[in-house]
């Protein structure tokens, strides 16, 4: 509802709007953008399609071209014995500014890099991967009021369609584009602990005993990498074994406090969270990653 349907019908509101006057489009226009721009840095798009998402923006434009092009060239058409129509009109529109324009700017602040992030390689490959849960603020990235887990990733693979599986919530595993793919080592280090033993768990059921569920913490260069929630018995390596980057980990799962497959990553150095880059770029909520 946030991220689709809502900006869909002020969109099309948009479309068919007659302002009597370039203010009143103005108002209109700033008042759909800052509701539209929220809802796409804050919505998950892997639930409804990225290719969704791209097209509320692509109709938002055309929008704004379409009612622009309609309404008169006057700048304050409000005259007296209108009634408080277009006062309402502009009230409505500016509350929307107002209410979520400062939103997308606290959720578009934790875009940014920090300071000093610990270089990794991106531990998937042969897809398309979306970050759900990632960035430096708790709008975009839940883990971000974690000290341990500020900087953590929640990533998932799109399947042909854009989705994160094959349905809204399946109860079946291999519905989830990324279940059963190979994970690969993000750094060179030594292996500081593995588990592999923990059940794949029926969505939405989780494991609160054992959050991380089978998992491989990495030591590399001084900085702790953790990888969770792998599939049972799929986990290759032991603890004290040293891998390089890209050597095969296991396959990512279900196990542990999880709601469905997906790969949870974060560094640690001395119990803080510390943030990450791969190949430059620091992963927010919606970022795609290519890999082959």
């Amino acid at each position: 509802m946030l991220q689709v349907v809502l900006p869909a019908l002020f969109i099309a509101w948009l479309a068919r709007a007659r302002p009597t006057g370039r203010s009143l489009w103005l108002v209109q226009a700033l008042g759909v953008g800052a509701y539209l721009a929220f809802g796409l840095a804050v919505g998950n798009a892997a639930w409804t399609s990225v290719y969704l998402s791209g097209a509320l923006l692509i109709g938002y434009v055309a929008a704004l071209v379409v009612s622009f092009r309609r309404t008169p060239a006057l700048w304050w058409p409000i005259r007296p014995g209108k009634g408080l129509g277009p006062i309402v009109f502009i009230g409505t529109h500016l509350l929307l500014v107002l209410l979520f324009g400062p939103l997308y700017v606290l959720a578009f602040r934790g875009y940014a890099a920090p300071e000093n992030p610990v270089p990794l390689v991106f531990p998937l490959r042969h897809g398309v991967y979306h970050v759900g849960q990632g960035g430096n603020h708790p709008l975009i990235n839940y883990h971000n009021v974690s000290t341990t887990q500020r900087y953590a990733l929640d990533v998932t693979r799109l399947n042909a369609l854009g989705l994160r599986a094959a349905g809204l919530y399946p109860e079946r595993l291999d519905r989830y584009a990324i279940f059963g793919d190979t994970l690969y080592s993000p750094c060179s280090g030594v292996v500081d602990t593995a588990r592999t033993d923990l059940p794949d768990l029926t969505p939405p059921d989780r494991d609160r005993a054992h959050p991380p569920g089978n998992h491989v913490v990495l030591n590399c260069d001084g900085v702790t990498v953790y990888l969770a929630h792998l599939m049972q018995g799929s986990v290759r390596v032991a603890t004290g074994d040293s891998v390089a980057a890209g050597t095969p980990l296991g396959r990512v799962g279900n196990s542990g406090n999880t709601t469905e497959p997906h790969l949870h990553l974060h560094a640690e150095r001395d119990g803080a969270g510390v943030p990450i880059t791969f190949g430059g770029r620091f992963l927010v909520r919606n970022s795609l990653v290519w890999s082959r």
